[in-house]
């Protein structure tokens, strides 16, 4: 995969995982998605990112994970 901006800009990744979990305000949403149009291989990048969670969450209930307190 291509290197991206969200590589070297902790802010702009801030923003995609804001994104993806549905934390941004109508304003920064927009912003974040006029951004998106404007750079291919980021859209791209989140494309991959929401289909990842997606399948991730499909999975999340048939997955067990030990516990490290017990």
């Amino acid at each position: 995969m291509k290197p991206t901006a969200f590589d070297n800009d902790a802010v702009l990744t801030d923003f995609l995982t804001d994104y993806l979990d549905g934390n941004l305000n109508k304003a920064e949403q927009q912003s974040f998605e006029d951004y998106l149009v404007q750079n291919k291989d980021e859209r791209q990048f989140v494309q991959k990112a929401m289909k990842g969670k997606k399948a991730l969450a499909r999975f999340a209930d048939k997955i067990t994970i030990p516990s490290i307190t017990a």
